[in-house]
Order: C-alpha cells, then sequence, then structure tokens
C-alpha cells in the first residue's frame, strides 16, 4: 500500500491506554524519566500521523504533600501522646518522581514538540474533603 506506514512493534513501551488517536499514559510514582519517554513517544507517533493527541495523568506533589500533612496533623491529633508519631505513613516528599510540575517543565521545553498533550494532576482540589469509610 502506498503512502501507509508498516506495523510497528516497540518493545518496552506500551500506553496505558487509547481510544481513537489519543493515547493516555499515568504517571503517578515512576521516575521522572518517564515523562521524556511518554512525551518523546506521543512527538513522533504524531509526527508520523498516529496520534492526535496526548493525555498524562500524575500528581500534584506539592498541594497533595500539604493536604497529607494537615489531614496527618488532624489525625495525630486524637491520638494520645505516647501514640503520635509526626512522620507521614507515605512518601510525597521525594521529588524525583513524576508529579505535575515535572511535566508542565518538559511542556514548556516542547520535548512533545507539536504534539497537543493535556496534562491532568490530582491535588487537594480533587478530594470532596467527605473522610474515607
Amino acid at each position: 500500500m502506498i503512502g501507509q506506514l508498516p506495523p510497528v512493534r516497540q518493545e518496552g513501551y506500551l500506553v496505558d491506554n487509547h481510544k481513537g488517536r489519543v493515547v493516555l499514559d499515568v504517571e503517578w510514582n515512576a521516575k521522572d524519566g518517564n515523562l521524556d519517554r511518554d512525551l518523546a513517544s506521543y512527538r513522533s507517533w504524531y509526527e508520523a500521523g498516529v496520534i492526535s493527541a496526548g493525555v498524562i495523568i500524575t500528581k500534584d506533589r506539592a498541594r497533595l504533600l500539604a493536604l497529607a500533612r494537615s489531614l496527618w496533623a488532624d489525625y495525630q491529633a486524637t491520638l494520645p501522646e505516647e501514640n503520635r508519631n509526626p512522620r507521614l505513613p507515605i512518601d510525597l516528599a521525594t521529588s524525583t518522581v513524576t508529579a505535575f510540575d515535572k511535566a508542565q517543565m518538559r511542556v514548556r521545553r516542547g520535548v512533545m514538540g507539536t504534539c497537543p498533550v493535556l496534562i491532568v494532576a490530582a491535588s487537594e482540589r480533587t478530594w470532596n474533603g467527605q473522610p474515607y469509610r
């Protein structure tokens, strides 16, 4: 067939989801280099005419860290003094993992070329304020 690219199989990287010509990756706690891989792949697929856009879902690390600290402090205040632990039970302080600020920096640098990319980040505003049951 003239003008049509042959199928190509790329070992080691598959997008998390796709619908039609839009691809989506969830990058929650991977090394931030995964964002380079995702955006470079989106760029090459877009330029080859394989996709129309890409989406990355991640976290707003700084805002979720502030929320976690606040919720943890409130919870700790309900415990007897001898049972309190100021240390969060999760690690949101690591800055070498995928997060909104890392994705934003790469988009500003133009890593994805002209491929339209939507970055969605969970933050404190994502939570409805209701206790988990």
